[in-house]
């Protein structure tokens, strides 16, 4: 019967460790099952534990599939954080010191619900970690306004909004000026963009997205709006930041694929992280066991910390992210 157990066990784990290693392509329900593969290392690992009581040659086999769950499930080593150091300094052979120029900014990112987010305490959070520029998706008409209502606007009076009933309004704001840039074209959901330069010579763009869920029979759309991000990106010189609820995971190789690109997951990178940084559901009693929420950054960029943080009234937690931006001179 232990043996049995085990096997039960492990026939769990399976289907999304072949989904996984399908990178969440079809066959049907590949992503969401691909999805799934964080909490399959739950039964993978103690089919192992329990077969090692009945044969140690079965607790040989099935540590194999356990071994790949957990692998993939382990967190990136993290890059050396390097301060920014000045060049040389005028000497006998002539050598000019080099101008460093670093921006640092707070961002913060949030699925709101379709508006239910609670504004005053989403103003409360922004407040307590000084953050410079918010990102909101699912943001509606009557969000804005009660946003509005609690003191947003004067926390972050810079804003580039394309607010829409339901849960495909999307929208900035910074506390410094926006110049509005055209939108990622094609995808359902808004996607404004915009250009941030408080330092005036090291500008940032700044994207806001909120891909299609890839459940039932929006996979197709999903994987394609992951590409026009991809393409959209392409297209931009200097340094970025992309935010979002990208309905997706490092466990779905169209999302491995965008990073691969050029672009770093502050969650993933940064130097101080809240592993593993779930961030969906969040709703009652329900523990996160996914990260849907991303927030995506040039690779020349450094990471200091990243969080996942509580929103009350929605269901998805927020994301946190300090980041810098360095340029010579």
């Amino acid at each position: 019967m232990t043996g049995l157990a085990a096997l039960i066990l492990t026939a769990l784990a399976l289907p999304p460790l072949l989904a996984r290693m399908t990178g969440g392509y079809p066959p049907k329900y590949g992503q969401e099952l691909a999805a799934l593969a964080p909490l399959a290392v739950v039964p993978g690992t103690a089919a192992v534990i329990i077969a090692a009581y009945a044969a140690w040659w079965l607790a040989a086999l099935l540590a194999i599939p356990a071994a790949l769950l957990v692998m993939w499930q382990l967190p990136p080593l993290r890059r050396p954080h390097v301060e920014a150091a000045p060049g040389p300094s005028p000497g006998a052979s002539g050598g000019t010191r080099s101008a460093v120029t670093t921006l640092r900014l707070r961002l913060f990112t949030v699925n709101a619900m379709r508006g239910a987010a609670d504004p005053a305490a989403l103003l409360r959070l922004l407040r307590q970690h000084s953050v410079d520029v918010l990102a909101v998706q699912e943001l509606t008409p009557s969000m804005v306004s009660r946003l509005t209502a609690v003191g947003l606007t004067q926390l972050l009076p810079f804003s580039h909004l394309d607010p829409r009933p339901g849960s495909w309004g999307v929208g900035w704001w910074a506390r410094w000026p926006l110049l509005p840039l055209e939108p990622v074209p094609g995808l359902r959901s808004a996607a404004p963009r915009a250009r941030v330069d408080p330092l005036d010579g090291l500008p940032v763009t700044l994207t806001a997205v909120h891909l299609a869920a890839p459940t039932q029979k929006h996979g197709d759309a999903w994987r394609r709006e992951l590409a026009i991000i991809q393409q959209t990106l392409a297209t931009v010189d200097g340094p970025q930041l992309v935010a979002g609820d990208f309905n997706a995971t490092r466990d779905h190789r169209p999302f491995r694929e965008l990073l691969a690109a050029g672009y770093l997951d502050c969650a993933d990178s940064s130097q101080n992280r809240s592993w593993p940084g779930f961030t969906w559901p969040a709703t009652g009693r329900m523990l996160p066991v996914m990260r849907l929420d991303h927030v995506l950054v040039s690779r020349t960029a450094a990471v200091p910390m990243t969080r996942a943080i509580r929103v009350p009234r929605t269901d998805h937690h927020g994301v946190l992210a300090a980041i810098e931006f360095t340029r010579r001179t």
